[in-house]
């Protein structure tokens, strides 16, 4: 299997990428605050890589994409999305599955009246709310490690810290997820979230995913540490995959990264269920 990177031009810097030379439907990966597309590493190396053309992609101001120019225009939920169809279009690949988690999965769910070709979504991480103080404020449990979310300094304590809440508790801090958070424009972090509390940029995310008539798969972790698992029982779903939310025992914010069989399994399901 084959895995190339390159660097996408977009409306809101130049964009690198990761992608498999899987035969199968394309996939695009979108990682989450502070992060970069090397947390999907246990997917693009796995058979999923394999199977599929998965692209993981850094968000502006993250990993080895650039830091953006004009910061409030492109460090908000709906300047990422925007980013990340010029990458799909790019790759001529308008009609992937789109994967994210936490932040990603915010991103997916702002797609979805951008990118009318969008196949299917799965997200993890990501209660569907907002934009709006309000609405963020009642989905996310209001404990500590939560100021991280916008805070704009980080030290390596607190990238330490933040990639254990984030990927694992019980985990010890990759090198990679703990550099990618201090490497991580602390700028982003601050204007993505007045963006989308105060300003309220980005369409409202719960009425998106109870209108889509596309599948949509959200696999959770039963030890979120952001947000309760039951705030998603109570959405009215227009497609829930198999009618029910998926849960990876022993998985945290992170599914994906820290119990990646049982999550690809259910993904690799997925997948052959909405590209079929």
């Amino acid at each position: 299997m084959g895995i190339e990177q390159r660097v996408i031009e977009t409306r809101h810097g130049r964009i690198s990428i990761k992608e498999t030379d899987g035969p199968g439907h394309v996939v695009l990966l979108m990682h989450g605050n502070s992060s970069c597309k090397e947390v999907f590493r246990r997917q693009l190396e796995s058979e999923l890589g394999r199977r599929y053309r998965m692209i993981a992609m850094d968000l502006p101001g993250h990993g080895e994409s650039e830091n953006a120019s004009d910061p409030a225009r492109s460090y908000t939920i709906p300047a990422y999305a925007e980013a990340a169809v010029d990458v799909l279009r790019a790759r001529e690949a308008e009609g992937a599955v789109v994967l994210g988690w936490s932040l990603g999965g915010h991103i997916g769910i702002e797609m979805i009246h951008l990118l009318p070709e969008m196949r299917a979504l799965t997200f993890s991480g990501t209660p569907p709310a907002g934009p709006g103080l309000d609405e963020v404020g009642a989905a996310f449990t209001p404990l500590p490690h939560m100021a991280f979310t916008s805070k704009e300094v980080f030290s390596q304590e607190d990238a330490e810290a933040y990639t254990r809440y984030t990927c694992g508790v019980d985990q010890r801090p990759d090198p990679i997820l703990s550099a990618a958070v201090k490497r991580t424009d602390g700028i982003a972090r601050r204007i993505m979230w007045e963006s989308f509390t105060a300003k309220r940029l980005g369409v409202p995310q719960r009425q998106a995913v109870e209108t889509w008539d596309r599948p949509i798969a959200v696999i959770q972790g039963s030890d979120e540490p952001f947000f309760d698992n039951a705030y998603l029982d109570g959405i009215t779903w227009r497609n829930l995959w198999e009618g029910r939310i998926h849960i990876v025992e022993g998985g945290g914010h992170a599914p994906f990264w820290a119990k990646p069989d049982a999550y690809n399994e259910i993904l690799t399901r997925f997948l052959m269920d909405v590209t079929a």
